[in-house]
């Protein structure tokens, strides 16, 4: 038995008796599989990866002759899965993800690396970062889950995770080409239709339509781009094919990429006099192509470019119901960039679609799930399912309900839903079987001989729907962080309720808790004008009162504040974290604006604002001096220029690390 270590979690493994994955690079080799044993089923995975099936007994045999059979450049891997559940398996690479434990030092990390038998790739965020992409070379001796095992034992390591195959299924597939009107942006009474079950667009079109200098990214299968609705001035903005690797993303229909153009123009479908509207007809549009299978070195790749143009990001894909945590590298990153990511550096909003299988986004000790695959054949999961993007906790998980208010009956739900939108209906085991609830019309592929379908749906048009709304939250006020839209989305929400029992498990779920959650629809369905309107008054706050008056500086104070310590030597960076401590040894409260403290070498760090009470001390953090660990002298002057305190400290007292210098 081995562990498969992805981000948070352990994963008890073992090997797939009849599979096993083969870098190929040369035809030659794919060629020759057939010659080399019995092989019932090649299919190709990701790349020049390939998932072969064999009957048990020659499996071992097979993989040896492949090895062999290009001097070393054919590299055979084992299928996992979790030991005792069903319907997950872990495509490897020859790749590992390492994070190391600041600070390893330089020296340190290249020993590790040559001790394991590892090859550097690159590294993962800046140049000076701790987290590397390297290659299990033939002298590990051992494959990539086995050398992940080992390196985690490390005290250096603080993590080393395998570098999976991912593979994605678009939440919905369009079938019909008509096109009548948008009922999700505002709803009349009508045929299995509620004249609420809108998200209310144009009540927040009377505030916004959106803007240019909001950028939407839909990351899909691709685009097309001589659609109307996908075009205009200034519409397409930092397109990217990670397919093709340029810069044009447009589908290849003959592989099914007919997903992307309908997401897209539900989110930021172009107001131009003719077919279809999205939520956010102003915003602009960010193609991002990929071919819904990638490892998790691509994905990186994906959601870094994304997240240096994006201020939403809109996902209508995700793994089959299976125990798919996030690997480390990802889940940090997708934590940084709502943070801190997008154009404004105040994150990205991240929307992910929770699919369309009836099933949990996160359940365990499940018995047996039955689940219809994109194929329209039943399969079986039991164990864990973990969607580990929609469980991320900074993520918009984004569930389905139907145009009269209910629960879409193949949406995914659970705890870990943020919102709900408005899409189709249908049943999830069954097409045949009929449910009430009409599609979602928007843009479809121009090579399919309309320009729209009426007939979209699950959670993939539920979830740019809500981007779109992210997006018309930015454009009334810009001056939001990622975080605050998320917030604002929720709060303003419609809690619609669903008493009904799903058609399936008969579950009822459909109710809110205590703090107004659902585990079918979130905090609620999504309501565009309730949003924008909200995100608008935070934009014209109500005016502060203004602070009481502070004392004036004395500019002819000479003595009475004392410098009585420092932290010279911080743990971790110096800059920002060397503090100085004055203490006030005078009668009254003194105001340090304006006055400075100096090192040895004439450095000079201005006080912006600090009062300090008679008889109390205060801290000043250094954000531009820096005190030398060697020793040295730290000076304060008062605005006039004149000495008030001088100290200084000696090189043993600079070097301990993490310890207050006292005067």
């Amino acid at each position: 038995m081995n562990y498969l270590y992805r981000g948070s979690e352990k994963i008890l493994i073992e090997k797939e008796a009849e599979f096993f994955t083969a870098l190929l690079p040369s035809e030659r080799s794919l060629s020759a599989i057939g010659r080399l044993g019995p092989v019932e089923d090649v299919e190709q995975v990701f790349s020049d990866i390939y998932r072969i099936r064999t009957d048990e007994d020659n499996l071992d045999a097979l993989m040896q002759n492949l090895r062999a059979a290009d001097r070393g450049g054919n590299v055979c891997h084992h299928v996992y899965h979790p030991v005792n559940e069903v319907g997950t398996l872990y495509y490897l690479t020859d790749l590992l993800v390492v994070a190391f434990q600041p600070p390893t030092t330089t020296s340190t990390i290249e020993q590790i690396i040559a001790q394991h038998g590892l090859k550097f790739v690159r590294t993962f965020g800046e140049e000076a970062a701790l987290t590397f992409l390297v290659q299990v070379t033939l002298s590990a001796g051992k494959n990539p889950v086995k050398v992940s095992e080992d390196l985690n034992e490390r005290p250096e390591v603080l993590f080393a995770e395998p570098n999976l195959i991912n593979q994605f299924q678009p939440f919905y597939t369009p079938q019909d080409d008509l096109f009548r009107h948008q009922w999700h942006l505002s709803s009349r009474q009508g045929v299995e239709l509620l004249p609420d079950a809108h998200i209310n667009a144009l009540g927040a079109w009377r505030i916004t339509k959106g803007s240019r200098q909001v950028v939407v990214a839909v990351i899909d299968d691709g685009f097309d781009l001589h659609h109307p609705d996908l075009s205009g001035p200034g519409k397409v903005v930092f397109p990217k094919d990670f397919v093709d690797r340029d810069s044009n993303p447009f589908p290849d229909l003959r592989r099914g990429d007919y997903h992307g153009t309908p997401c897209a123009g539900i989110a930021i479908g172009e107001e131009n006099g003719q077919g279809i509207v999205g939520v956010a007809p102003r915003c602009a549009f960010m193609p991002i192509r990929f071919g819904m299978t990638a490892d998790d070195r691509l994905l990186y790749e994906i959601f870094a470019y994304a997240g240096q143009h994006a201020d939403v990001i809109s996902n209508s894909w995700g793994p089959v119901p299976g125990f798919v945590p996030l690997p480390s590298l990802l889940r940090n990153q997708l934590a940084e960039l709502t943070r801190s990511g997008g154009p404004r550096g105040q994150g990205c909003v991240i929307v992910f679609a929770a699919g369309n299988y009836n099933a949990p986004v996160y359940g365990q000790n499940i018995e047996s799930f039955v689940w219809r695959n994109s194929n329209d054949t039943l399969r079986e999961t039991s164990g864990t399912i973990l969607n580990g993007f929609a469980t991320h906790p900074d993520v918009i998980a984004v569930s389905a309900s139907t145009s009269q208010n209910r629960k879409a009956a193949y949406s995914n739900w659970g705890k870990e839903i943020s919102l709900c939108a408005p899409s189709s209906n249908n049943h999830p085991l069954d097409p045949q079987l009929r449910l009430p609830g009409r599609g979602i019309w928007t843009s479809t592929n121009l090579r399919f001989g309309r320009y729209y379908t009426d007939n979209f749906g699950g959670t993939s048009a539920a979830c740019p729907m809500v981007a779109g709304v992210a997006a018309l939250v930015l454009s009334a006020n810009p001056d939001l962080d990622a975080q605050a839209v998320r917030e604002i989305l929720q709060a303003t929400a419609d809690k619609i309720v669903d008493q009904q029992p799903d058609p399936v498990f008969q579950l009822r779920k459909g109710t809110y808790n205590q703090q107004g959650h659902s585990e079918w629809f979130g905090y609620g369905k999504v309501n565009a004008a309730r949003a924008v309107q909200r995100a608008l008054e935070l934009r014209h706050p109500q005016p502060k009162p203004q602070p009481e008056p502070q004392p004036e500086p004395m500019l002819a104070l000479r003595a009475g504040i004392h410098i009585i310590a420092a932290m010279v030597n911080p743990v971790g960076p110096d800059r920002g974290n060397e503090m100085v401590a004055l203490f006030n040894g005078t009668d009254q409260a003194v105001d340090l604006a304006g006055w400075s403290l100096r090192n040895r070498r004439g450095e000079t760090e201005v006080i912006d604002n600090l009062l300090i009470e008679p008889g109390f001390n205060n801290i000043v953090f250094l954000k531009k001096v820096l005190l030398p660990n060697f020793g040295g002298t730290i000076t304060l002057l008062n605005p006039a220029g004149e000495t008030v305190d001088e100290v200084s400290y000696t090189f043993a007292q600079g070097m301990k690390a993490g310890w207050w210098v006292r005067f």
